[in-house]
């Protein structure tokens, strides 16, 4: 079992600036993040966008990289569980896998929620779907979702919403189709709408960015987070 904790003496994680009012949302992730900005854009239209992702990327891309937060920032940090660039090398040739890619993004997280509090910002973190059971990933998913959960009970204005969970059974399980809701607007005849094309991503068309097709996953998935960036105080 991979530990999860990271605190300070005192019980926190970084210091304690108080974050003002929310103007403006920094979007940190990969390629789930790439396919849910535009529709945080199209439900949050006057709340400007600072995209920080890329699709195949992992937390420690980023720790570096300059957020642009503010006191008026949200910084909503999404990853879902890539190891595929260099930093996330295991030094033999290959990637890091399994409980070594949780620790990794535990780490790296930690780096870049500091980075957001030490600007003062707020920040979400978003707990990921799982995947299609062919990739069989369901523990670092969980892994993953845990370390944002522990960061976001261990720190004041860091919060988390588990937007993942929108985008399965109801029960909590992986699925490609869910009923259709007023907000859908493409159906098919059986009343379900698809919601991942290929296992991992929204669009249900794979490997196509900007999605030509409506995208009840996206929205969905978006929806959530929308819903925390706009009151982040009440998923703290």
């Amino acid at each position: 079992m991979v530990a999860i904790g990271c605190t300070t003496t005192d019980g926190g994680f970084f210091g304690d600036p108080t974050p003002a009012p929310t103007t403006k949302m920094v979007i940190v992730g990969d390629s789930l993040a790439e396919q849910t900005a535009p529709v945080l854009g199209m439900l949050l239209p006057s709340m400007p966008a600072v995209n920080r992702y890329f699709g195949g990327t992992a937390p420690c891309d980023w720790v570096e990289r300059d957020l642009d937060a503010d006191r008026g920032s949200v910084v909503v940090v999404q990853f879902t569980g890539n190891s595929l660039t260099d930093c996330m090398s295991d030094g033999n040739g290959g990637h890091l896998a399994g409980s070594a890619l949780v620790d990794a993004y535990r780490r790296d997280a930690v780096t870049i929620v500091r980075n957001a509090r030490d600007a003062g910002a707020w920040v979400v973190l978003v707990g990921q779907p799982y995947r299609a059971p062919i990739f069989d990933a369901d523990a670092v998913v969980d892994g993953i979702n845990e370390v944002y959960r522990s960061l976001a009970a261990n720190e004041r204005y860091v919060g988390f919403v588990d937007a993942g969970a929108a985008v399965e059974t109801p029960d909590g399980k992986f699925t490609d189709r869910l009923p259709c809701q007023f907000f859908d607007q493409q159906c098919d005849a059986d009343g379900t709408t698809v919601v991942r094309g290929d296992g991992v991503h929204f669009c249900p068309v794979p490997d196509r960015l900007p999605c030509p097709v409506w995208s009840g996953g996206a929205f969905r998935f978006a929806a959530a987070i929308a819903d925390a960036i706009k009151d982040p105080a009440a998923f703290d």
